[in-house]
């Protein structure tokens, strides 16, 4: 029992390095290849924590995988053929609302799939569709006719005013010193914007975030919203 747990937190703990090193990848988004290397790494990990296979070198199987991993990456990123055989090309499946069969058929995607993939969209008819791109990943890029597309302030030549990102100040109750430097503020502005909000406490808070405008966003652990 004891040796079991050993060997899965020791394989667990190299497994996130070896993770680490092969770079930071969505499982959604795996090519063919990280597919590859991500089964095997599993499968001899896997063996080497039930006992299936024995002693250290068994480890070196997912390192090398890794290293490989890791080169191809590097290779692909400098050359486009190795790209292209590595993690395959996008394909225009529909061009000003017709459906390319010969892409559907080249990518063995069927007219199911196509129509499920549009409907999560937000498209119910193919005729709407200006160009739709099936990535490499599986998934599908959609870009609708112009004339159906909502109107957006550019349209209308309408001035907008910059938001950007809100900076969080406080989570779970701890104050993220890093982000208040960033904004030029201490943590005396910061307790005083938080009582003016009601807060007594700051293990109250839940998160407080500061916009870029200047206002404090407040959330406390009671579910009241400031």
């Amino acid at each position: 029992m004891w040796k079991l747990m050993g060997r899965s937190l020791a394989t667990f703990i190299f497994a996130t390095i070896l993770l680490r090193m092969a770079g930071r990848k969505s499982l959604a988004r795996l090519n063919y290849f990280d597919y590859i290397m991500v089964n095997l790494m599993g499968g001899v990990l896997g063996n080497y924590v039930v006992g299936q296979a024995k002693g250290p070198m068994v480890l070196a199987a997912p390192a090398f995988v890794t290293a490989a991993s890791v080169i191809s990456e590097k290779a692909a990123a400098k050359n486009r053929q190795v790209r292209n055989v590595l993690q395959g090309q996008p394909l225009i499946i529909i061009q000003n609302g017709r459906v390319i069969r010969s892409a559907m058929g080249k990518a063995r995607y069927n007219m199911g799939e196509l129509l499920m993939a549009l409907r999560e969209k937000g498209v119910f008819d193919p005729a709407e569709v200006e160009f739709a791109v099936l990535e490499n990943d599986g998934s599908l890029g959609v870009q609708k006719k112009s004339q159906l597309r909502p109107a957006t302030p550019c349209d209308f030549k309408m001035g907008t005013q910059y938001e950007g990102i809100s900076s969080v100040l406080v989570s779970d109750g701890e104050i993220l010193e890093n982000n208040l430097i960033k904004n030029n503020l201490d943590q005396g502005w910061l307790n005083t914007e938080l009582k003016n909000n009601g807060v007594k406490d700051l293990s109250e808070v839940f998160l407080a975030s500061l916009a870029t405008d200047g206002s404090l966003y407040v959330d406390v652990r009671a579910s009241k919203t400031r």
